[in-house]
């Protein structure tokens, strides 16, 4: 008995060791997303991982007495860099002058509006009057989840008239709506019985899908395009696992992965708080400085894939 415990306490770690290293890059992602109390602005998304190819994920982002500026990117100048869109998730709580300083942002940030909750209308309005495009972020069943996305969502079972219904009252929020992504949803985005009347009736009111990718099934992406109607899919999480200076270099580092993409890089953040407004006003001014161009949704237009 003593040789067989002995010979578990050895193989164990190996067995373990051995699995972690057959890890690949991007493999990783997290909890689904956890829909905040009225009372906070702050919970934690569930989204993919943007791990950095394993040339650099190892490398300090950040040591003592350095900054975002002075990180040692792999890549310098914006040649073939693509363009940038970068859309805010989650309006809808915030308010006051969290929400006004987030709209004093560059007018080509675009607002990502959740439906049914207090400042819903005043997040549409004061993000319209400040010269930034509004979409609706649309809440959808995630998987095995213990939080809902929201009051009303998108979910397993519902009828394609149900989903027109609930799609047509969210547009009716936010008027000034020119596209849809998802909140949540990693269950729903990968139904195809789902997600056929949720395109189908979006394009109807005359808005266009972005898969906000929180897992690696590209259904969603995949079928608007089979439709022939525009789609974006998000690329990277600015947020994710953190707003620190570290995070952010490393995630200014991941655009190097897309030299010589045509379509835009599509990167998601979230307004739950001051320091993420602040993360991204660092990111902004750091790769504005390096040479890359932010878009807006409408600029984005001609290079949607079909």
């Amino acid at each position: 008995m003593a040789r067989i415990v002995i010979l578990l306490t050895i193989l164990i770690p190996l067995l373990l060791l051995f699995a972690c290293g057959k890890k690949e890059v991007g493999e990783d992602y997290y909890t689904e997303d956890e829909m905040p109390a009225q009372s906070s602005n702050e919970y934690s998304e569930s989204e993919q991982s943007d791990t950095l190819n394993s040339e650099h994920k190892d490398r300090p982002a950040s040591s003592p007495g350095s900054t975002i500026a002075n990180y040692e990117y792999t890549w310098t100048g914006s040649d073939a860099i693509p363009d940038v869109v970068i859309i805010i998730d989650d309006f809808g709580y915030a308010a006051g002058s969290l929400l006004e300083d987030f709209a004093s942002l560059p007018k080509e940030i675009v607002f990502a509006v959740l439906p049914d909750l207090p400042q819903t209308a005043r997040s549409g309005q004061i993000a319209s009057q400040n010269g930034h495009e509004v979409i609706i972020h649309v809440p959808m069943q995630a998987l095995n989840s213990p939080t809902s996305p929201g009051a009303r969502y998108i979910k397993t079972g519902m009828q394609a008239e149900e989903i027109r219904e609930l799609l047509s009252d969210f547009h009716r929020q936010i008027p000034m709506a020119i596209a849809a992504n998802n909140h949540m949803g990693s269950s729903a985005t990968s139904n195809e019985e789902l997600m056929n009347p949720v395109l189908d009736h979006l394009n109807s009111l005359g808005l266009f899908f972005i898969d906000s990718a929180v897992t690696a099934n590209r259904l969603s992406y995949n079928l608007a395009k089979q439709k022939g109607f525009r789609s974006h899919r998000r690329d990277i999480f600015l947020d994710v696992p953190d707003n620190t200076d570290a995070t952010i270099a490393q995630k200014i580092e991941g655009l190097g992965r897309y030299k010589g993409r045509r379509e835009p890089i599509v990167v998601i953040t979230h307004c739950h708080n001051r320091s993420k407004l602040e993360a991204l006003q660092k990111f902004i001014t750091q790769i504005q400085a390096m040479g890359v161009r932010i878009i807006s949704l409408r600029e984005a237009a001609q290079y949607a894939a079909l």
